[in-house]
């Protein structure tokens, strides 16, 4: 039908806002967030044996991958080299290297569940409004600060952890990324809600569920 057809124009004209060029690919910035995907591999491989020089791989790889995450950043606004595959690496190659991180470290060296469950919620609703809002404006969203300090509160907190220190300094690191989980949500919530809802009425009710939905998570996992 006509409305169908421009349906699909649309969404492809859509589609054409964003600008992906093959050499971009080679940007040292878009080659740290590949990097970094690349490194979870042996940090997966690394936390099965539970040996003195595994831990201490695990440590430096670690290190590296907190490095790269900013490294990427620093050297696309340094180069000017901020692009839309960027924009759409950086965050990816986070979101992917905490999740396969952290639930092999839960699997294989008992971190604490609540805090990865916690993130992934998050991160979940993170991809499906990063979605919409690439499908409406056809730009991707780029990685904001709160998100990017979550992301180094995490890694931080996962470092103390292989480096075997715990009690209150822990306690400190893991009590703050959930605060800072909580921080990033509702900056990249805003940021979905002017583009999604166009009504005060929808905006306000999308809060509510927001609101709600984040409690019933939080008390699920007994925090």
């Amino acid at each position: 039908s006509d409305y169908c057809c421009r349906k699909v124009k649309k969404r492809l004209e859509t589609c054409w806002l964003m600008k992906i060029r093959f050499k971009e690919f080679f940007y040292i910035s878009n080659i740290l967030s590949m990097t970094r995907l690349v490194l979870i591999i042996p940090f997966y491989f690394l936390l099965i044996p539970d040996t003195g020089m595994a831990n201490t791989g695990l440590i430096l790889l670690t290190i590296v991958i907190i490095l790269t995450d900013f490294l990427d950043g620093y050297c696309s606004r340094k180069r000017n080299q901020v692009t839309d595959l960027g924009k759409i690496l950086d965050p990816m190659a986070d979101k992917i290297v905490m999740a396969i991180g952290l639930v092999a470290l839960i699997l294989y060296r008992d971190f604490p569940v609540p805090i990865v469950v916690f993130l992934i919620y998050r991160d979940l609703m993170i991809f499906i409004f990063s979605w919409i809002v690439l499908n409406r404006t056809g730009k991707p969203e780029m990685a904001n600060f709160y998100g990017k300090l979550n992301t180094t509160v995490i890694a931080l907190t996962v470092l103390l952890y292989l480096l075997g220190i715990k009690g209150i300094l822990l306690d400190i690191f893991l009590f703050t990324g959930y605060m800072t989980i909580i921080i990033s949500g509702i900056s990249y919530a805003g940021i979905a809600e002017k583009v999604i809802f166009t009504t005060k009425k929808s905006r306000y009710l999308f809060k509510i569920i927001s609101i709600i939905l984040t409690v019933i998570i939080l008390s699920l996992i007994h925090i």
